[in-house]
């Protein structure tokens, strides 16, 4: 598994680009502020590496079923009882297989079910946390959960 480095810098008050060491970048901003548009918020950006991630793993592990149609929707839901997290995420795969080809259901199947339980990165990430530490200037940590 490669390791990754993202940077974000910003570029005024609640916009911000991050980028990647291969020059790619995005833009981060808040939903209701309409200064920063078009940009992603930091929950939507979760929610496409999610479905990125997936998208990724099934051409992979599906590779045998004609999939160029798929789409892949991630929504999240969270209730005031979510603290500040999300507290669902749902990962929709849409996509037309051929009628009465059960093979093709089954490897379609079998890649979305190996996406989440072996081969997506993100969603392995997400379903099972992760340690995080935020360092300071100094070198210090300031926080450190997981």
């Amino acid at each position: 598994m490669a390791d990754y480095r993202v940077e974000t810098v910003r570029n005024g008050h609640r916009d911000w680009t991050a980028r990647n060491d291969r020059g790619a970048e995005v833009r981060i901003g808040a939903a209701d502020d309409p200064g920063v548009q078009p940009s992603f918020t930091p929950v939507e950006l979760l929610l496409a590496a999610l479905g990125g991630c997936g998208g990724l793993v099934m051409d992979r592990t599906a590779r045998s079923v004609p999939h160029d149609g798929l789409v892949i929707r991630v929504e999240s839901r969270s209730r005031p009882e979510d603290e500040g997290r999300v507290g669902v995420l749902r990962v929709t795969y849409e996509i037309d297989l051929p009628e009465g080809d059960d093979r093709a259901a089954e490897v379609f199947e079998r890649g979305v079910r190996l996406t989440h339980e072996k081969y997506c990165t993100v969603s392995r990430t997400v379903e099972h946390g992760a340690w995080v530490e935020a360092v300071l200037p100094d070198g210090t940590v300031a926080f450190a959960a997981g």
